[in-house]
């Protein structure tokens, strides 16, 4: 079974690193940045946990919401210009890091370029984004006959394989 907790923030991972954010722009003059979250993890930016941007490990010291991103303050970044330096910085955490889910729960990460088959055998292609809507997530399943969106559900996904990332489906008629 899939649920729709699917990715429930985590992005991406590239050689064991898994992408929770990126640095927007500096915030005022005491080397505060604006961060677009890319994680579903309430305790990823509290102050004292530890994020890495380019490899080196920073410690949040603060961090308060506003509407469109989160403020944060790390230790050693303190002027607008050691924060100006962060600007469109990747910020990550490495795989171990991220919580374990439930089982039949994945994250985005895992997903994502997934290649997909249905049960019949047929290679759908690979999944290339995953749109999050309110009643679940749907994979955009990029291959030789174009876009698929295949809706996230226990009815159409009848197996998820991490290991060898492989998704397999039972397609309804109308897809």
């Amino acid at each position: 079974m899939i649920t729709t907790r699917i990715g429930v923030g985590d992005q991406s991972l590239v050689d064991g690193w898994v992408l929770v954010g990126k640095v927007l722009a500096p915030i005022g003059v005491r080397g505060e940045v604006k961060i677009e979250v890319h994680s579903g993890v309430s305790h990823r930016y509290s102050p004292s946990a530890v994020v890495y941007i380019d490899g080196s490990p920073f410690q949040v010291l603060s961090c308060r919401a506003t509407p469109r991103a989160l403020v944060v303050r790390f230790d050693g970044v303190d002027s607008r210009a050691a924060a100006e330096s962060l600007r469109g910085k990747i910020i990550c955490v490495p795989e171990s890091d991220v919580p374990k889910l439930p089982e039949d729960t994945y994250y985005h990460y895992e997903v994502l370029g997934m290649r997909v088959f249905t049960k019949d055998g047929e290679d759908l292609g690979s999944v290339t984004e995953i749109l999050v809507t309110g009643a679940n997530d749907v994979f955009v399943v990029s291959g030789d006959r174009g876009e698929t969106l295949i809706p996230a559900l226990a009815g159409v996904v009848a197996g998820v394989d991490v290991k060898n990332s492989r998704l397999t489906v039972d397609l309804p008629e109308t897809l």
